[in-house]
Protein backbone atom coordinates (compact mmCIF):
# COMPACT_ATOMS: atom_id res chain seq x y z
CA UNK A 1 0.00 0.00 0.00
CA UNK A 2 1.59 3.49 -1.07
CA UNK A 3 -0.15 6.41 1.47
CA UNK A 4 0.31 10.14 0.43
CA UNK A 5 3.60 12.08 1.08
CA UNK A 6 2.81 15.77 2.07
CA UNK A 7 6.05 17.38 2.32
CA UNK A 8 6.35 19.47 5.97
CA UNK A 9 10.61 20.36 5.55
CA UNK A 10 10.06 23.92 5.99
CA UNK A 11 8.13 24.42 8.75
CA UNK A 12 8.62 20.79 11.12
CA UNK A 13 10.61 22.15 13.98
CA UNK A 14 9.75 19.13 15.93
CA UNK A 15 12.03 16.11 16.42
CA UNK A 16 13.58 14.32 13.66
CA UNK A 17 14.72 10.77 12.48
CA UNK A 18 18.10 9.61 12.58
CA UNK A 19 17.71 6.38 10.05
CA UNK A 20 20.96 4.07 10.79
CA UNK A 21 21.00 0.28 11.41
CA UNK A 22 18.29 -1.95 11.70
CA UNK A 23 15.52 1.20 10.60
CA UNK A 24 17.33 2.63 7.55
CA UNK A 25 15.13 0.29 5.61
CA UNK A 26 12.22 1.85 7.59
CA UNK A 27 12.59 5.04 7.47
CA UNK A 28 13.50 4.85 3.36
CA UNK A 29 10.45 3.34 2.91
CA UNK A 30 8.37 5.94 4.70
CA UNK A 31 9.82 8.58 2.08
CA UNK A 32 8.11 6.43 -0.84
CA UNK A 33 4.43 6.41 1.02
CA UNK A 34 5.18 2.84 2.48
CA UNK A 35 4.93 1.77 6.32
CA UNK A 36 7.18 -1.40 7.17
CA UNK A 37 7.08 -3.48 9.99
CA UNK A 38 9.36 -6.72 10.78
CA UNK A 39 7.84 -10.34 10.50
CA UNK A 40 10.21 -12.81 11.81
CA UNK A 41 9.75 -16.15 9.61
CA UNK A 42 10.81 -18.47 13.12
CA UNK A 43 8.81 -17.78 15.30
CA UNK A 44 5.86 -15.36 13.22
CA UNK A 45 6.40 -12.36 15.51
CA UNK A 46 5.31 -9.05 14.05
CA UNK A 47 7.25 -6.17 15.29
CA UNK A 48 7.34 -2.02 14.56
CA UNK A 49 9.83 -0.23 15.42
CA UNK A 50 12.31 -2.20 13.89
CA UNK A 51 15.42 -3.90 15.31
CA UNK A 52 18.65 -5.92 14.89
CA UNK A 53 16.48 -8.97 16.44
CA UNK A 54 12.87 -10.61 16.75
CA UNK A 55 11.33 -9.70 20.16
CA UNK A 56 9.74 -12.99 20.48
CA UNK A 57 12.52 -15.51 20.05
CA UNK A 58 15.59 -13.44 19.27
CA UNK A 59 16.27 -14.53 15.44
CA UNK A 60 18.46 -11.86 13.61
CA UNK A 61 17.19 -9.59 10.88
CA UNK A 62 13.71 -10.09 10.35
CA UNK A 63 12.51 -9.40 7.38
CA UNK A 64 10.46 -6.24 6.58
CA UNK A 65 6.81 -6.45 5.17
CA UNK A 66 4.53 -3.41 4.05
CA UNK A 67 1.43 -2.55 6.26
CA UNK A 68 -1.67 -2.21 4.51
CA UNK A 69 -1.48 1.19 6.71
CA UNK A 70 -4.77 0.37 8.18
CA UNK A 71 -5.31 0.25 12.22
CA UNK A 72 -7.30 1.45 15.23
CA UNK A 73 -6.63 3.63 17.87
CA UNK A 74 -5.74 1.00 20.82
CA UNK A 75 -5.03 4.16 23.46
CA UNK A 76 -4.33 7.76 23.00
CA UNK A 77 -4.07 10.89 24.92
CA UNK A 78 -4.16 14.43 24.41
CA UNK A 79 -1.89 16.76 25.05
CA UNK A 80 -2.03 20.51 26.12
CA UNK A 81 1.21 20.65 27.01
CA UNK A 82 4.12 20.24 24.20
CA UNK A 83 6.33 17.59 25.13
CA UNK A 84 8.46 18.05 22.85
CA UNK A 85 10.27 21.59 20.96
CA UNK A 86 8.10 22.44 17.73
CA UNK A 87 5.24 21.49 19.38
CA UNK A 88 3.68 24.48 20.97
CA UNK A 89 1.71 25.86 18.16
CA UNK A 90 -0.17 22.41 17.53
CA UNK A 91 -1.56 22.27 20.64
CA UNK A 92 -3.50 20.62 21.76
CA UNK A 93 -2.82 17.62 19.69
CA UNK A 94 -3.25 13.55 19.91
CA UNK A 95 -0.94 11.02 20.32
CA UNK A 96 -2.01 7.37 19.44
CA UNK A 97 -0.76 3.74 20.12
CA UNK A 98 -2.00 2.77 16.68
CA UNK A 99 -2.75 -1.32 16.30
CA UNK A 100 -2.05 -2.12 12.90
CA UNK A 101 -4.44 -4.60 11.21
CA UNK A 102 -1.15 -6.61 10.89
CA UNK A 103 -0.64 -6.77 14.52
CA UNK A 104 2.24 -4.58 15.92
CA UNK A 105 1.84 -1.36 17.57
CA UNK A 106 3.46 1.99 17.01
CA UNK A 107 3.36 5.38 18.65
CA UNK A 108 2.24 8.15 16.17
CA UNK A 109 0.52 11.25 15.79
CA UNK A 110 -3.20 11.05 14.86
CA UNK A 111 -3.71 14.89 12.47
CA UNK A 112 -7.46 15.41 13.95
CA UNK A 113 -9.21 17.50 16.32
CA UNK A 114 -8.89 15.82 19.59
CA UNK A 115 -12.48 15.12 19.91
CA UNK A 116 -12.48 13.44 16.56
CA UNK A 117 -10.67 10.17 18.19
CA UNK A 118 -11.86 7.70 20.77
CA UNK A 119 -10.39 4.23 21.57
CA UNK A 120 -11.00 1.93 18.39
CA UNK A 121 -11.29 4.85 16.10
CA UNK A 122 -10.15 3.31 12.69
CA UNK A 123 -6.95 5.11 11.30
CA UNK A 124 -5.08 5.15 8.08
CA UNK A 125 -1.64 6.24 7.60
CA UNK A 126 -0.05 9.17 5.85
CA UNK A 127 3.52 10.49 6.12
CA UNK A 128 5.04 13.90 6.93
CA UNK A 129 8.40 14.43 4.86
CA UNK A 130 10.64 15.98 7.73
CA UNK A 131 13.81 15.57 6.33
CA UNK A 132 15.73 14.76 3.34
CA UNK A 133 16.00 10.95 4.92
CA UNK A 134 12.41 10.49 6.25
CA UNK A 135 8.93 10.52 6.60
CA UNK A 136 7.09 10.44 9.44
CA UNK A 137 4.25 8.15 9.83
CA UNK A 138 1.03 10.63 11.44
CA UNK A 139 -2.55 8.93 11.26
CA UNK A 140 -5.74 10.42 10.14
CA UNK A 141 -9.39 8.90 10.83
CA UNK A 142 -10.72 7.21 8.05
Amino acid sequence: MTAPVEDHREEWEGPVPVPSGANTAFWAATLEGNLLYQHCGECGTAQLYPRAVCTGCGAVDPSFESSVGDGTVYTYTVCHVPGEPGFGDRTPYVVAAVELTEGPRLLALVDCEPDAVEIGTAVEVTFWQVTDEAALPVFVPR
